[in-house]
């Protein structure tokens, strides 16, 4: 039996939090609109004050911003080789780089092998056609028209111009150089649950406990609530959010009673556009079709790493769902976890698929691990 609650109310936040009583330490929030990564950050946490917490705060957006730079493939930064760095210096020379960006590219390597190549971040070139094409489409949508479709032909192209082999690592010497003026990075798939994770590490060296980071919907835990409870996370009902033409946060399940995990979740619903036949082609590129994946509305991942959860939504959300459960258990073998799954979709995907309420038929299935502590609204 699937454990059921219905949702009376529509949450505010994706997190829910709760009032401590049993210690003396005191919940505070605060919420940054400038983080980097284009999204908004958020830090929920017990401090002994408030100047303590703010202290946390204050480390978190800097932290972030930091990283947003390091791996920004769109612009320079006086004094810091990024990302752009690199692609810029394609064919040409290696770049000495902060080591955190060649762990996020072993990393990106590492969940590439294990997925088949569903997860890639050598396919700038072929996500760089869908930028430009996604970032005209919203242009003609914003006034009243649709978007156009980039032809096969510049697709394959881009395509082939791709590759690990084309990526060469210094460790001793901390440089990245692509061998072929043709490939570029693109990190997009990993960047932000990696830098999550990377800020949730340095809180909790920093002496934090019982707090919630998040940045755009990607989530760590670090411990539970003080008073020894976890946290509650809300997942988004995609089709209640803005490819309805409303941003809400309405939630299609409650992921109950989590500690010390990462939640991330890859979704149709927020970097989209609208071409011919009220077509939309979201921002996750499918590197074997060369087309956005459409398989799901939404993907999320529980497990212990934010940066993996990342690459792992990613992944998922191209891939199909028996395709996915053998993948996950690859993953579960390889970096020793016990991973949740959970996708929103139009389509029953097995047995046990529970159909949820909201404006647009849906479908949740969930990984057996967590089958029965799902809490869904029916």
């Amino acid at each position: 039996m699937k454990k059921i609650q219905v949702l009376g109310i529509c949450l505010l936040v994706c997190l829910l939090v709760g009032c401590n009583s049993k210690t003396n330490l005191t919940q505070y929030s605060k919420t940054e609109l400038d983080c980097g990564f284009d999204t908004i950050c958020s830090l929920n946490a017990f401090s002994k004050s408030e100047e303590e917490f703010d202290e946390y705060f204050n480390t978190m957006v800097e932290e972030f911003r930091y990283y947003h730079k390091l791996f920004d493939i769109y612009h320079n930064y006086e004094g810091l080789n990024n990302i752009k760095t690199i692609n810029d210096n394609a064919g040409i020379k290696a770049i000495e780089v902060d080591p955190v960006i060649i762990e996020l590219i072993d990393l990106s390597k590492a969940i590439y092998d294990l997925s088949g190549g569903a997860f890639d971040i050598s396919d700038g070139a072929l996500l760089k056609v869908w930028h430009n094409y996604r970032d005209a489409g919203k242009d003609l949508n914003a006034n009243g028209e649709y978007g156009d479709i980039p032809e096969n032909s510049e697709l394959e192209e881009a395509s082939l111009h791709h590759g690990f082999d084309k990526i060469e690592i210094d460790y001793k010497a901390n440089t990245v150089y692509i061998n072929d003026p043709d490939v570029s990075l693109d990190v997009g798939g990993v960047a932000k649950g990696f830098a999550v994770e990377k800020v949730a590490m340095t809180l909790k060296e920093m002496g934090i406990s019982n707090a919630a980071v998040n940045a755009g919907g990607n989530q760590r835990l670090i411990d539970g609530k003080a008073d020894g409870t976890g946290w509650n996370v809300g997942i988004q009902d995609p089709r209640a959010a803005s490819i309805a033409g409303v941003v809400t946060n309405s939630n299609i399940a409650i992921i109950p009673d989590q500690k010390d995990v990462a939640v991330v979740t890859s979704g149709d619903y927020q970097n989209y556009y609208i071409a011919k036949g009220d077509l939309v082609y979201s921002h996750i590129i499918d590197p074997h079709t060369l087309f956005p994946a459409d398989k799901y509305n939404s993907v999320t991942i529980v497990c212990k790493d934010s940066g993996l959860a990342d690459c792992l939504s990613t992944s998922l959300f191209v891939m199909d769902y028996e395709e996915g459960l053998e993948f996950i258990d690859k993953i579960n073998e390889a970096y020793d976890d016990d991973i949740v799954v959970i996708w929103v979709s139009n389509e029953i995907l097995d047995d046990s698929s529970i159909k949820s309420i909201s404006e647009e038929t849906q479908y949740i299935t969930v990984t057996d691990n967590f089958k029965d502590k799902l809490i869904t609204s029916e």
